[in-house]
């Protein structure tokens, strides 16, 4: 259980304890949840050296979901795509063992099975890739290729629909669910605690993370919730 982000002075007073400056928020993070959704690597590809200090800030079973680098999710031109691939996980070694899955959100609303074959023959074997497409990417074609690669397809909780009608896909080796609802009351934390707990009995880690623009402490809350 995580947020998207770590480094928001607005969290000083709630998730952090006043005064903590910017450069102990992610260790002063990490001593309250065990992941989170690293979006800063999405503008700018991380040098090797900050990512060696992040990884250094947090304790050993701390992990980071990065989310890929726009010029390979969002860029049409796909000339190039390999190396693009290639030197964003290299600029992600140095995080080592506390590399979790990386996000990948594809933004094109047509589906163009092309793209998406030339991206995932370019992704390593490790980490898992996650992806969050669409609706009308959702289709055989589309899952079995993610399937073949052993990539999970992320599930989305938004405003306007029931979560209860959020499906948690049994594709891929972790379980990754992005809650992006304005907020989280106790029983709705209560309710996505049982359903996280009873994908992660079956075998798969979970990675949850909350949107950074509510309650930080909602993140708090839903892991308490499960682990009790």
């Amino acid at each position: 259980m995580g947020t998207s982000g770590w480094s928001y002075k607005e969290w000083v007073g709630s998730l952090y304890p006043a005064p903590t400056p910017a450069s102990r928020m992610l260790a002063t993070y990490a001593g309250r949840l065990p992941t989170v959704e690293a979006h800063n690597t999405f503008r700018r590809r991380p040098r090797p050296s900050a990512v060696e200090a992040w990884a250094n800030a947090v304790p050993a079973p701390f992990r980071f979901a990065f989310k890929a680098h726009v010029a390979i999710t969002h860029q049409r031109e796909l000339a190039g795509v390999e190396e693009r691939v290639t030197n964003f996980f290299e600029s992600l070694a140095s995080v080592g063992d506390k590399l979790g899955p990386v996000l990948f959100q594809l933004p094109h609303r047509e589906v163009d099975l092309d793209r998406l074959d030339r991206l995932l023959a370019a992704l390593p074997p490790a980490p898992p890739a996650a992806f969050e497409l669409g609706k009308a990417w959702n289709t055989r074609a589309v899952l079995d290729r993610l399937d073949r690669v052993g990539a999970t397809l992320v599930a989305v909780d938004e405003d306007g629909e029931g979560s209860e009608d959020v499906d948690l896909p049994t594709l891929g080796p972790v379980a990754y669910v992005r809650l992006r609802r304005e907020a989280y009351d106790e029983r709705a934390i209560a309710r996505w605690a049982d359903r996280l707990v009873e994908v992660a009995r079956g075998g798969r880690p979970v990675f949850a993370y909350l949107r950074h623009e509510g309650d930080p402490l909602e993140a708090v809350r839903l892991l308490d919730a499960v682990r009790d």
